[in-house]
């Protein structure tokens, strides 16, 4: 993370200070592992199905809106090496299939990146008809919650 992330991470853990994680689960990428180690004070258990999307050809390049289409489009066919979407969201669907089995009635702290917030929103979210995945359901320094 840079310093920006880093003071993400500080002011995100002053606003969950006074809520007790039974667990953590985090991507095994080193910037979630950081933001973890800022959350929680435990040792988070990393988990593959949280390391972000395969972005193949689109790996470091601008979001532009022509190249977020571009991207949308090759993530329905697994083209330009991107990862496949349906197997992006069964993944991550997966993971919260396992956190609903293992953790009901706890707070669960999932570490994440953006992609993989959108589907799992989807999926705490009752996997709502319609649901856009294109739309961002959280920027920087920002977390979801979710009841149940």
């Amino acid at each position: 993370m840079n310093e920006t992330g880093f003071q993400q991470a500080r002011d995100m853990a002053e606003k969950l200070r006074d809520v007790c994680f039974d667990v953590c689960y985090c991507s095994p990428k080193l910037r979630a592992r950081q933001m973890a180690g800022e959350l929680y004070a435990g040792e988070a258990v990393l988990d593959e199905r949280l390391e972000e999307i395969v972005c193949g050809a689109f790996e470091g390049t601008e979001e532009t809106p022509e190249a977020m289409q571009a991207f949308w489009e090759a993530m329905q066919t697994g083209a330009s090496g991107v990862e496949d979407f349906r197997a992006f969201a069964k993944r991550n669907c997966d993971f919260g299939d396992m956190v609903a089995a293992r953790h009901a009635g706890q707070n669960v702290l999932i570490v994440t990146h953006a992609a993989n917030a959108r589907v799992l929103n989807y999926y705490f979210s009752g996997k709502p008809e319609g649901y856009d995945f294109t739309k961002a359901v959280c920027k920087g320094g920002e977390f979801l919650t979710f009841g149940g």
